[in-house]
């Protein structure tokens, strides 16, 4: 058996051998040619051949029908050192559109792709939690009919919806299984979001964590998308992990691989909302640094962050507290500090056990103060963690913006509708 006819594994880390079973041979080969082409945009003919184990004249068969079904363009010469340039494949961009939407704790951004997912549209609007989830998805559900009434697609050219939430996530079963933030637990306990927003667009949709769907989009969209393996952290309102090995997500057995945040980090330290104790979430979260802050300052102690909020302490949040810092205010200053040492000991811990060679760090804090983070975390995490590990680690602070993980939404559900859209071209 051909690596072509073979199981290919996509980036997701979902396998794609039974979906071609019962097809012609022929159409075999399409299909995982396609996918590869789907997963490395601008590669070679030469390339796909050796990935493939299929002859260089069966392969360019292969290609040459796929650019006549209107699949596969010629891109332009590949990158090579030497030689003849051969020429590289991407898939047509307008094969497909899809939607992305990232429901997050304060804000729901919304974005519409083409099928190599470049943005060609985007809103955000405040996702309001605190209302009750009801009126946190009829404002998403507008959210997204607004979006895609201003791309000016045809409702035709619309293939999936990709929905990053921040909860426990069966990404099976497309359902939210709770979501361990304050007033939250009920509003979200088993809701099968992927079932209602079908229901409500008539469009196949995949549900999966935000953490996951960013580093989904960091594997797709950095400058260097040959890196196959790497440790992606994410602290916001939470803090998450995912891990890829060798070009795909690693999921766990039962899919819930990546909990970093509900590590114990301190035995003694406080309650956190999955009814652990001194979990690192409860300890260095952006929900936890906003509350530490505001609790000094209930108490009477003096900051910058009271002037910026303008007195307003329910307005406090990571830019705030972050900017303050940046200007020296010793409050801020010592909860980042807190913080950053709580995620090193957790993440030396994790630098032990796996031994990466690349640390990429999303999310807001890390986005809007690297130069007050990144420095401190590496100094106790070579402190902490084995000293050859720890040598040889990468540290990197995501170049993505704040859509990321709407971008990885839209870029898992292409994968899962690629088959679909190949098919509507046989």
């Amino acid at each position: 058996m051909s690596q072509a006819d073979a199981e290919i594994t996509t980036a997701n880390g979902q396998h794609h051998r039974s979906t071609t079973r019962g097809y012609p041979k022929a159409a075999r080969n399409e299909l995982s040619i396609l996918r590869l082409i789907h997963a490395e945009p601008m590669i070679s003919r030469i390339e796909l051949a050796r990935q493939t184990g299929l002859s260089a004249a069966l392969v360019g068969g292969v290609v040459g029908r796929l650019v006549g079904k209107g699949l596969v363009v010629e891109a332009g010469p590949a990158s090579t050192t030497v030689g003849r340039k051969p020429v590289s494949l991407s898939v047509r961009s307008d094969s497909a559109y899809l939607v992305g939407v990232d429901v997050g704790s304060f804000l729901t951004r919304v974005v519409i792709t083409d099928f190599l997912g470049r943005s060609i549209c985007a809103t955000e609007t405040e996702t309001r939690m605190a209302e009750g989830r009801s009126r946190v998805l009829g404002r998403t559900f507008e959210t997204i009919r607004k979006t895609i009434q201003d791309s000016r697609l045809p409702d035709s050219a619309l293939k999936g919806i990709g929905i990053a939430h921040s909860g426990v996530i069966d990404s099976e079963r497309g359902v939210v299984l709770s979501f361990p933030r304050p007033g939250q637990m009920t509003e979200w306990k088993s809701v099968s979001l992927k079932q209602l927003v079908e229901q409500e667009f008539g469009l196949p949709v995949l549900l999966d964590d935000s953490t996951r769907m960013m580093a989904i989009a960091e594997k797709f969209f950095r400058k260097d998308r040959k890196l196959r393996d790497f440790l992606f952290i994410s602290v916001s309102m939470g803090i998450g992990a995912a891990l890829f090995v060798d070009g795909a997500l690693y999921r766990g057995p039962g899919g819930f691989a990546g909990e970093f945040g509900h590590m114990t980090v301190d035995e003694n330290g406080p309650l956190c909302c999955c009814g652990n104790y001194g979990c690192l979430e409860a300890l260095a979260s952006g929900g936890a640094i906003i509350q530490s802050v505001r609790t000094a300052i209930q108490k009477g102690v003096d900051s910058k962050v009271r002037d910026l909020t303008m007195e307003d302490l329910d307005r406090i949040s990571m830019e705030i507290v972050t900017r303050a810092a940046a200007e020296n205010d010793g409050l801020a200053g010592r909860v980042l500090h807190d913080a950053v040492s709580h995620i090193a000991v957790a993440l030396a811990d994790v630098v032990n056990l796996l031994s990466p060679r690349v640390i990429i760090l999303g999310g807001p804090l890390f986005r809007l103060a690297p130069q007050l983070i990144t420095e401190p975390l590496m100094r106790v995490v070579k402190q902490r963690a084995f000293e050859k590990s720890a040598n040889e680690i990468r540290l990197e602070v995501s170049s993505l913006g704040s859509e990321a993980a709407a971008l990885g939404a839209a870029r898992l559900s292409a994968e899962a509708i690629l088959e679909s859209v190949y098919l509507e071209r046989v």
